[in-house]
């Protein structure tokens, strides 16, 4: 039996929800309901009941989740060790960056990392991987560390913030809002603003509502690409919102960038909580510390 089975079952039987389950594992709520009348079909009896309108464990269930949970906590013992072992003697760190991201570290940082490191370290990147699939390589450990935009929130996870600052707001020079140093979330009403879809910026799912609170009569044109985000701005289609990075690259093209208050953005990187760190890994988090910026 696949040990991911038993993951799969045991976070079921814990949230009640497969909608929660599926999140959590990374998973559509149809590929949970698939893995899960499969593992029914191969023990022979049925493992969760609906009748009640909510989802509870039969009686086999109840059998099949205490011992699944033993098997996983061996399971991930084991493998624990292994990798841990295995960590120290290589000194391999594979390090999975959420897109953009990596030009938030100065280029030849790794590098460097790599060069000086007194533990025998090396740091890998995966590189252009959108927010949930870093997190989903993470989950699945095959990846060390992630950098992730916020909010970085699994219960999975540990994390170290290193950049924290406040959403740009780009608009043409001769908009009313260009001469502010700083604008609020309802300044923002009556505007069609450019942002990346929640799906490949995870900032975006935690801001949007705020906006849509804030400014009632805002109006979204999404892109899954920042720089289409910006084009829509040059062209005068939008406002841009976007991180301060992004802002100001084009600040001579007669497009202005502007805080907005309530607006957060920042990144960091993250680990699973169940990782034992190695004399390795605490040297690369000591390094990225280095790179510690907060603006708000």
């Amino acid at each position: 039996m696949d040990i991911k089975v038993c993951r799969y079952f045991t976070t079921l039987a814990r949230t009640k929800s497969y909608a929660r389950a599926s999140r959590e594992l990374f998973l559509t709520t149809q590929g949970l309901s698939t893995s899960i009348k499969r593992l029914e079909a191969t023990m022979g009896v049925p493992l969760i009941s609906n009748g009640s309108g909510t989802l509870e464990l039969t009686e086999y269930g109840r059998i099949f989740y205490q011992r699944a949970c033993a098997m996983q906590n061996e399971y991930d013992l084991m493998l624990d060790e292994i990798n841990t072992l295995q960590r120290r003697r290589s000194g391999n760190i594979l390090f999975a960056v959420s897109t953009g991201l990596t030009n938030s570290l100065p280029h030849d940082a790794i590098e460097r990392f790599n060069e000086q490191s007194t533990t025998g370290a090396h740091v890998e990147i995966t590189r252009d991987l959108v927010d949930y699939d870093c997190e989903s390589n993470l989950y699945e450990k095959t990846c060390d560390f992630a950098l992730l935009n916020d909010p970085i929130d699994h219960t999975m996870f540990s994390s170290l913030p290193i950049l924290k600052d406040r959403m740009h707001l780009v608009v043409k020079s001769d908009c009313p809002l260009a001469p502010k140093a700083m604008i609020c979330a309802s300044d923002l009403n009556g505007l069609t603003i450019a942002c990346v879809t929640p799906g490949e910026f995870r900032t975006s799912k935690k801001n949007e509502p705020i906006i849509r609170e804030a400014a009632p009569d805002a109006k979204f044109i999404y892109s899954t690409e920042m720089i289409a985000v910006l084009e829509a701005a040059m062209q005068g289609r939008a406002a841009a919102l976007m991180p301060r990075p992004h802002a100001t690259l084009f600040e001579k093209e007669g497009l202005v960038g502007i805080p907005v208050e309530e607006l957060t953005w920042g990144f960091g990187v993250a680990w699973r909580t169940d990782r034992t760190l190695s004399p390795q890994d605490e040297e690369f988090l000591a390094f990225l510390k280095q790179y510690q910026k907060f603006y708000c």
